[in-house]
This record gives C-alpha cells, sequence and structure tokens, in this order.
C-alpha cells in the first residue's frame, strides 16, 4: 500500500464557538478512517468558552494526537489572511488545507485529497467560483512547502474577502495548477448572517461614520471616517451601467464584467480629518475640504454636492463590508498585475500558548 499523505485541516477562530461545536466533533470523526491528520485549531484570542469546550469535550483528539490546539491572546481584532498563516506555520502535515468554522468536510474528503494529490503533480484543490457557495471558497489544499515557497497568505490584507484568491493567483504564478472539489457532500456549511463574517474585523469597531453621495445613474461617492482622525474616499462605479447610454454597450460581451463594481483608479483617497465648529474638515496633502452639516444626518461640501450618513445597523454594515472587500481585492489586483509571488518578509508570527492535554 502507497504511503498516505499527512494531510493538516487548519480552522482558525475567533467567537466562533457555536458553529465549531456543530463542525469539528463530526469533521474529526468522518476523517478517522484516514489515519494519518491532524486538526489544527487555531484559538484567536475568543471570548466565548472556546478554551473552556475545547479542553472539556475535545482533549481526548489532543491526546491521540489528531487534534492540535493553539491559543493566542494578542490579538484585538480578527485578521483573515494573520491567523491563516499561524495556524499553516503550526501544521506538520505534507498538505496543509483551509476549513473554515463553519464548514463541513465530509465522510472520504481527506482520502479524495489524498489521491488527486498521488495522481496529479504541482496542483492545488479549490472550489470552483461558479458553485454560488461563498462560504466554501476559503477551503483551499496546498503542498506545505508551496505554501512556504509563497509566504502563506498576504497579511497587508487586514480585511475581509480576496485573501483566498490572491493566494491561488500566487500559487499560479508557482506554477501550480488548480483542481477543483467535485462532490457536493464535501462542500457542506452551517448558514448564517453576512455581518457574522465581519462582526470581529477591524473596519466593524474603527469605522465611526459613513456617507454616501449619488452622482448619477452609474456612480455613487462614499465617505469613510474613522475613529483614528483618518478618512477614506472613493468613487464607485456600476461597471454595468457605465456607459449603458451608448450604442456600443448594446452588445452582450460589452455588458460582462468579472466584478459588478470598482472603485475609481483603483484606489481610495487617504487622508486625515478634524472636527471644528464649522463642521468636518478633510485633510490631504495638497488640500482640506469643509463639509458643514445641514441636518443630523446630511453633510454638504464646498462645491455643494450633499452627502447622507448611513445610520441603520444594517445599512452601515452593508457598507463596512463592501469597505473591506474592496480594499482587499485593490491589493489582490496589484498583486496579480505585478506578478508577486512572495508578498511577506515574515509571516504567522505571533506569540501563542499551545495547550496540550
Amino acid at each position: 500500500m502507497l504511503k498516505k499523505f499527512k494531510i493538516s485541516f487548519c480552522t482558525v477562530c475567533m467567537n466562533r464557538l457555536e458553529h465549531l461545536k456543530k463542525t469539528l466533533p463530526k469533521n474529526i470523526k468522518d476523517t478517522m478512517t484516514y489515519g494519518n491528520f491532524e486538526f489544527v485549531v487555531l484559538d484567536y484570542n475568543s471570548k466565548d468558552g472556546l478554551e473552556e469546550w475545547i479542553m472539556a469535550e475535545m482533549s481526548q483528539y489532543m491526546v491521540s494526537g489528531k487534534l492540535i490546539y493553539i491559543k493566542t491572546t494578542v490579538p484585538q481584532y480578527f485578521l483573515r489572511s494573520h491567523s491563516k498563516n499561524v495556524a499553516a506555520k503550526s501544521a506538520t502535515g505534507d498538505i496543509i488545507c483551509n476549513v473554515d468554522a463553519d464548514n463541513y468536510i465530509g465522510e472520504g474528503f481527506a482520502d479524495y485529497i489524498n489521491q488527486e494529490f498521488k495522481e496529479h503533480q504541482n496542483i492545488y484543490l479549490t472550489v470552483p467560483r461558479n458553485i454560488g457557495k461563498k462560504d466554501c471558497y476559503g477551503r483551499i489544499c496546498v503542498f506545505r512547502e508551496d505554501f512556504m515557497a509563497i509566504t502563506g497568505y498576504d497579511e497587508s490584507m487586514t480585511d475581509y474577502g480576496f485573501e483566498d484568491f490572491d493566494l491561488l493567483n500566487r500559487l499560479e504564478l508557482l506554477g501550480r495548477k488548480a483542481r477543483y472539489f467535485s462532490n457536493s457532500q464535501f462542500l457542506q456549511v452551517l448558514n448564517h448572517a453576512d455581518v457574522t463574517r465581519i462582526e470581529n474585523e477591524p473596519n466593524m469597531h474603527t469605522i465611526d461614520q459613513i456617507y454616501l453621495r449619488y452622482i448619477n445613474h452609474y456612480s455613487s461617492e462614499l465617505l469613510y471616517l474613522f475613529k483614528n482622525g483618518m478618512f477614506c474616499r472613493g468613487r464607485i462605479i456600476l461597471n454595468r451601467l457605465v456607459n449603458s447610454e451608448s450604442v456600443y454597450n448594446a452588445f452582450i460581451e460589452n455588458r460582462k464584467f468579472l466584478y459588478p463594481t470598482r472603485v475609481q483608479n483603483d484606489c481610495w483617497v487617504k487622508g486625515g480629518y478634524i472636527k471644528s465648529d464649522d463642521g468636518i474638515i478633510l485633510k490631504t496633502k495638497n488640500k482640506q475640504i469643509l463639509f458643514t452639516p445641514m441636518s443630523s444626518r446630511k453633510i454638504q461640501n464646498q462645491k455643494g454636492e450633499v452627502f447622507y450618513k448611513r445610520v441603520e445597523k444594517e445599512d452601515f454594515q452593508t457598507w463596512v463590508m463592501f469597505f473591506s472587500q474592496m480594499s482587499n481585492r485593490i491589493k489582490m489586483e496589484k498583486n496579480k498585475e505585478r506578478k508577486t509571488i512572495r508578498v511577506n518578509d515574515i509571516f504567522g508570527e505571533i506569540k501563542s500558548i499551545k495547550n496540550r492535554a
């Protein structure tokens, strides 16, 4: 019998105990027949009793070596790229497979991974984008040496989204080719609200106010004010509607876009701001812009352009997620354009406590 690759299933968790209670025991049990595996769980400073539950309910797997539990009390907010790198660097397997806390891997998944990497050279395993299960997009299996060669996830991506796609882009640049999970039983997830994805991330806690200005049928302007006195501002373009009044956009091929929206010039305008008796003053290197209040929910700049404050909870959360995704996407596109393979000088470093039963 051919030797099986050792597979490390890596899960990072900040205040997602309710998900992990359901998925982790089943995922371990569904993998027991494979034998040569480990589950690495990184407790990223959770405050919901994760450590107590692990010690009470999962200690037998720690004793057997099937579960490695690592805890850090350092992070204030959840950083996806950094946390995934910490978990991966703690893994001892030949193959690293990222498994989000809300994912079920399914019985036979480890055997499937082993077979794919035995039969095909220079590959990684991922989820097809056309299946519509965004909760599974983080499921990536890669040789540990390839993960290290590209320095893991880009830790400059501190927001939500696209860090997985960026990893795949750089694996392609390394010469690795995608193989796709074809069995739906390996891609079962726990459904939950979108806010759960970002509730522990920096932007949910550091963005103070959001303002939106409608420009025309295909563009608007967003203004984000942060609690630390910084701002980000950008014009948002709806790609499908650009030149929609032109005859050239009548053809189908002119209405297809990889993403529905983009930030003009692929960058946010950044600077600082102060609040004065006159209103809000945005400061950049070259100029200052005064926004005067029109009401508790409206401000106006010197050009007479009116910005409306986003005050409803769900609306605010939607625009926080938009900012997070767009910021990470811009970084991903720059890495791709520059053909960058190694993105970090140092990665996956943190003070941690490894717990053993």
